[in-house]
């Protein structure tokens, strides 16, 4: 944590991600609201623009990046790391269009080179492919052996698959998706759809053997060209594996109430993400949820598990399932028994919904772009609730209707199961 009087001695941007670090976020969006309206802000516009950004301050981060962007001395790097920001910002602030546009250009091979730069690195593995086998972003497929990079987490795998029958459609003879150890039991593999393991050793032989690679998030601007409707099923590819069973110890925790609806917790994240420390919510703060007796309360959440969520979970009745998910494929499992997933962004609330689980969605003010600028149904996902925060870390709103929301859903399932 920084010290008081470190902050004394920091410039403003250095100090405005500090106070946002920190959780100070009301802080750090006055402080920077009073750089963005300076004449001589003392930074480059561009990266004015970026940490507005980050602070939830979207409009205002539109502006400063667009003056940045009209430059035309910027390096093709930085007007690819600004024209990114750019997009994040436009899809949030319900530009789709605009932002869709934005980010199919910076994923072409217009912007080859920033991309190999910042998102390939300078690995062995990637200096030995030839450029040319980054797919374009309008290049044909057809006949073509395409391999889908790595790009992201569990969830970004998971949302993504969705376009993968898409190259199908157009032609493609194979595709190859490169995955974690654990994965494949959510996915439907098929002779012409294969995993692959994310080894230096494989992808360096899925490179030589294919005619074009590509990643998830540029399958996303590929083929997601309206914000409505999806371009295909969320759950086309997703499927637990049939081997995949609960264990007897998971299954008769899930059957030890057979008469309140089952209610999933996840609550945090380790992920390191650009939204942290918003995207995850402290556990004590769903206790007005955890408070509805009508409820039966079990904790997906894996990892650490402090002492003081520990007193939280007992004083609350939570069961704890963590120690039996070894897997994903173990996770969907217990979806399945489950009535209502809550979550926060995470890779298992994307599981939910492509399992077409219900599952409702905690989310901060400066979310991933892809939720858009939805406030409660997603297009992503048809049974998906979003409850987002209109303040950046102020969780009031989002739990008050969350707890209303829970108390009409287990009156249902009551009288649907006196």
């Amino acid at each position: 944590m920084t010290h008081p009087n470190d902050l004394q001695h920091m410039e403003p941007l250095e100090l405005i991600r500090a106070l946002r670090l920190a959780g100070r976020a009301r802080e750090a969006q006055a402080l920077a609201e009073k750089l963005s309206a300076s004449d001589d802000p003392g930074c480059h516009i561009g990266q004015l623009g970026i940490d507005l950004s980050f602070a939830g301050l979207h409009a205002e981060a539109e502006k400063h990046l667009e003056r940045a962007l009209a430059d035309e001395s910027l390096s093709q790097r930085d007007r690819y790391i600004m024209s990114e920001e750019l997009a994040i910002v436009q899809f949030i602030l319900g530009k789709f269009h605009l932002a869709n546009e934005r980010h199919r250009m910076i994923r072409g091979r217009a912007y080859a080179e920033a991309f190999h730069s910042l998102i390939l690195g300078d690995h062995p593995v990637w200096q030995a492919t030839p450029p040319e086998k980054l797919l374009g972003m309008d290049e044909p497929v057809a006949g073509k052996r395409i391999f889908i990079c790595l790009e992201g987490g569990f969830g970004d795998f998971v949302q993504f698959s969705r376009y993968i029958d898409l190259l199908l459609r157009e032609g493609a003879r194979a595709v190859a998706v490169e995955q974690c150890p654990g994965w494949e039991e959510i996915f439907w593999q098929s002779n012409v759809v294969t995993l692959s393991m994310a080894t230096a050793e494989q992808r360096t032989a899925e490179l030589e053997r294919c005619d074009r690679f590509t990643f998830g998030f540029s399958l996303y601007a590929r083929y997601q060209r309206s914000p409505y409707f999806p371009a295909e099923n969320p759950g086309a590819r997703i499927a637990i594996d049939p081997a995949t069973v609960l264990s007897d110890e998971a299954s008769a925790l899930l059957s030890a109430d057979t008469k309140r609806p089952k209610i999933g917790l996840i609550w945090k994240s380790a992920s390191g993400v650009r939204q942290e420390p918003y995207r995850s919510i402290p556990l004590s703060r769903l206790e007005s949820v955890m408070s509805n007796r009508a409820c039966r309360f079990y904790s997906l959440q894996v990892g650490e598990i402090s002492d003081e969520e520990r007193a939280v979970m007992h004083r609350h009745d939570v069961t704890d399932m963590a120690p039996l998910l070894s897997t994903f494929g173990d996770t969907a499992r217990v979806l399945e028994k489950l009535d209502l997933l809550i979550t926060i962004d995470t890779g298992s609330g994307h599981l939910a919904g492509a399992l077409n689980r219900l599952v409702w969605v905690l989310l901060s003010q400066t979310c991933d772009a892809r939720w858009l600028d939805c406030q409660r149904f997603t297009p992503w996902y048809p049974s998906m609730r979003l409850y987002r925060q209109t303040e950046l870390g102020n969780w009031t709103g989002p739990l008050a209707d969350m707890q209303v929301d829970l108390s009409a859903f287990s009156t249902q399932a009551s009288a649907e199961n006196p």
